[in-house]
């Protein structure tokens, strides 16, 4: 019985672990690519918020089930099957969560650079709006919401999105990296518990 339970835990932490790769690569070379190609920067920012806040819920959650499988599996096994891979894939999955620390000093300098020019665009653009409101008088107060939604979508600096995609591109790329390793770790390790226990049975 415990084995069974032992080998079940291994099998849902390789799956989770799997689509946890996957995951991260797909949104690497697919999703976020396509958000740089968007039209407009009030579109990108919304879609890209969007896409963080799923993104990270589903990494967060195929995370914790695959290192908690394969904690608990390597717990529940007999002394004499305690294999360290159980550890190390454990270790690994771990690592990607904090892949985002790993590539911080490469994304922080660029994004921080960006936003440092994005008040001093607003605080102009204000400067404008008041004047120009001063100039024309009450007659073109009527088209106030069409003109602040404008400066709306203008007051999105598109260089900081960019900026803030490609960050989480590379957070992502370190990912699919850590995780691609520990499950290639873990597959190689059930394969070879499989092995070892055909072996046994043929004995």
């Amino acid at each position: 019985m415990a084995s069974r339970t032992v080998s079940t835990l291994k099998f849902v932490g390789t799956i989770s672990l799997g689509l946890l790769t996957g995951l991260s690569y797909s949104l690497t070379t697919l999703t976020l690519p396509t958000l740089l190609t968007l039209p407009s920067a009030s579109t990108a920012s919304k879609a890209f918020a969007n896409l963080n806040t799923s993104s990270v819920l589903h990494l967060r959650t195929l995370a914790g089930v695959s290192s908690t499988s394969f904690l608990l599996a390597y717990l529940l096994s007999p002394r004499s099957q305690k294999h360290p891979y159980l550890l190390w894939t454990t270790l690994f999955v771990v690592s990607s969560g904090f892949a985002e620390y790993l590539v911080r000093p490469y994304v922080s300098k660029s994004t921080t650079s960006a936003r440092t020019v994005k008040p001093k665009t607003k605080k102009g653009k204000g400067r404008q709006m008041d004047s120009s409101y001063e100039v024309l008088g009450a007659s073109d107060r009527d088209s106030e919401g069409t003109i602040s939604g404008e400066e709306m979508d203008e007051d999105i600096n598109g260089e900081e999105i960019r900026e803030q995609v490609e960050g989480y591109m590379k957070v992502n790329i370190a990912k699919t990296i850590i995780a691609g390793i520990g499950f290639a770790m873990s597959t190689v390790g059930i394969w070879g518990d499989g092995a070892a226990d055909l072996v046994i049975i043929e004995m």
